[in-house]
């Protein structure tokens, strides 16, 4: 039967027996209970507050001894529920607690629906917290999910939908507690859950979509890629099962994309980076301006656009994720708990923009918003640390550009507050140290304190012993710790054992730069001036003629009139005077 027809039966049978008379409760309960089923095929809220005031009507007339009050309870609790979903009052959300609390204690063990009004508690426990975060209804809500899987067998219809939701409060609790145990369990009932959701089933989407969810979890946390790899492939199917008109296309979308662009972080295939930004864009335009999770798929997109443009080079995914990360920073105000992390990552595009076009408004954007993103980060709170490190990046910039001592100075303080947060075991130390020591020795180069000079060795040294062959970061650390030896033999009265390590160090370094390496030709010089110092103290004529042929090549990879041009030239000058 039509549900429009059956609503109008419905009312006509409430007018033959008004709620005075014998059977006017079951007419108020068969009328709200076709308003609800018509709410829920054509979704409008007027079905639904209609459904509610004949409820709560049928409900004063089914006194506590009624044994069909708790079916009234139960239904009225689940109006309030969709309600709230829709509207989100408060009070609707607590009524339906109120009154599902009130009809389980009519449904006690033995009676055949308490599952139903088990589950539906537990289910309306989970939304308070997502309003409240209160951790003792998610507490509550496992529980009762737990009692209620109890009674459902596994031939019970609703055994899947049972294993699902606890699965997705264990999910709850592991964001919250971090315990490894939950979310295996949540991952077990996910499995199971899908078992029972064969294809065609239409709750399949949903159990391929929390459990592809779960196993990401557990990929970042144990860092395994088979997870990953099976997250993606459930995201795919999930996908598959939720058209372009689907409410939840967008989500999918979105956590396929996040996927596949932490697998390009951990295997740098350009071709995941590229889908995540194909399908970022796909899920952005399913969230126009208003959508609740706009500024999620604004943020993300600029996020892979940024790492695009640092494989590619290509200024206009930079510019894009600029434009896009302000967009996110206007749905993000100042209460927002994600807008720490927007202004840090606006700062970063546009530090990098000042490194391509040299704009100082840029560099000076990027330590205002820095500074912003850190006042954002208390003490306490994860990612002050990279905050901290990333403006004292900037301002280490900014010294190089405006040489300003007060920028240096801070960038020193901040860079060993970061240092403090990032322990042995954290795998940015090696940053932190590395750059730590950079700051000290452009100190030294000012002021010629010794000081300064010895900890920039031991930081480095420090960061070299985080960066084994193999490491990324190896060759710039490397270069940094020569530099500081380099400078110490220079100032300890041309100490021989400082030299040597220096020629050992350089040696290394050039190891990295291969041809066509564009600072090829600095080390190149730099290990030629450490052999014809070393010439210098202990007269070896292979030291010199190594010296000579490294300058020389140095010259052919250099233009005429490049100040480092002139300086291989001057120095391959001297070297010649030398020999001849």
């Amino acid at each position: 039967m039509d549900v429009t027809d059956d609503v109008s039966r419905k009312r006509e049978n409430l007018r033959r027996y008004p709620p005075w008379r014998d059977g006017g409760d079951v007419a108020l309960f068969d009328l709200a209970w076709a308003l609800y089923q018509r709410f829920k095929k054509e979704h409008k809220i007027d079905d639904l507050n209609e459904a509610i005031t004949f409820y709560r009507d049928a409900l004063e007339l089914r006194p506590a001894e009624n044994d069909k009050r708790s079916l009234i309870l139960h239904e009225l609790a689940v109006c309030l529920s969709n309600r709230y979903d829709r509207c989100g009052l408060l009070d609707d959300l607590e009524e339906a607690v109120t009154l599902g609390r009130a009809a389980l204690d009519l449904r006690p063990s033995g009676h055949p629906n308490r599952d139903v009004s088990l589950f539906n508690l537990a289910c309306v426990l989970s939304r308070r917290l997502a309003q409240k975060a209160a951790i003792r209804d998610l507490e509550e809500a496992i529980e009762l999910h737990r009692l209620a899987l109890k009674l459902r067998p596994a031939t019970h219809p609703q055994r899947s939908l049972s294993l699902h939701h606890l699965a997705l409060c264990l999910s709850h609790r592991y964001d919250r507690h971090g315990l490894v145990d939950d979310l295996e369990e949540a991952i077990t009932l996910g499995r199971a859950a899908l078992d029972l959701c064969p294809p065609g089933h239409p709750g399949r989407d949903v159990s391929l979509f929390t459990l592809a969810c779960n196993l990401w979890k557990r990929s970042v946390k144990k860092s395994a890629i088979c997870d990953l790899k099976e997250a993606i492939e459930l995201h795919r199917l999930a996908l598959e099962l939720r058209p372009t008109t689907h409410s939840q296309r967008s989500l999918t979308l979105h956590n396929l994309a996040l996927c596949l662009s932490n697998r390009y972080d951990r295997h740098g295939l350009v071709n995941d980076l590229e889908e995540a930004i194909t399908l970022g864009r796909a899920a952005l335009n399913l969230r126009p301006p208003g959508h609740p999770n706009r500024d999620v798929s604004l943020f993300n997109l600029a996020y892979d656009l940024r790492r695009r443009f640092a494989n590619k080079a290509a200024i206009h995914d930079l510019e894009e994720a600029i434009e896009l990360h302000r967009l996110a920073l206007e749905l993000r105000p100042a209460t927002h708990p994600q807008r720490s992390l927007t202004l840090h990552n606006l700062a970063l595009c546009l530090s990098n923009r000042y490194d391509s076009n040299r704009l100082v408004n840029d560099l000076e954007e990027a330590v205002t918003l820095g500074r912003a993103a850190l006042d954002l980060c208390p003490s306490g709170r994860p990612g002050r640390d990279v905050s901290l490190f990333n403006l004292a990046y900037d301002l280490m910039k900014r010294f190089a550009q405006k040489i300003a001592i007060r920028d240096l100075e801070e960038a020193i303080e901040l860079h060993r507050l970061a240092l403090k947060l990032r322990p042995a075991t954290h795998p940015q130390r090696s940053s932190s140290l590395h750059h730590l020591a950079l700051c000290l020795l452009h100190r030294y180069d000012r002021h010629r304190l010794v000081d300064d000079l010895e900890e920039a060795i031991t930081l480095g040294r420090a960061a070299l012993e985080l960066c084994p062959p193999g490491h990324p970061g190896r060759d710039i650390v490397l270069y940094t710790f020569t530099c500081a030896i380099w400078k110490r033999f220079q100032k300890q009265a041309y100490a021989v054992v400082d030299l040597d390590m220096a020629i050992t160090l350089c040696r290394y370094v050039l190891q990295f730069r291969p041809t066509g390496h564009p600072n090829r030709a600095s080390s190149l010089h730099d290990l030629a001036q450490c052999l014809a110092a070393r010439f210098r103290q202990q007269p070896a004529i292979g030291d010199l003629d190594d010296a000579i042929a490294l300058e020389e090549e140095a010259l052919q990879l250099l233009m005429h009139g490049d100040p480092d041009y002139n300086m291989s030239r001057c120095c391959l000058t001297a070297y010649l005077k030398m020999k001849f």
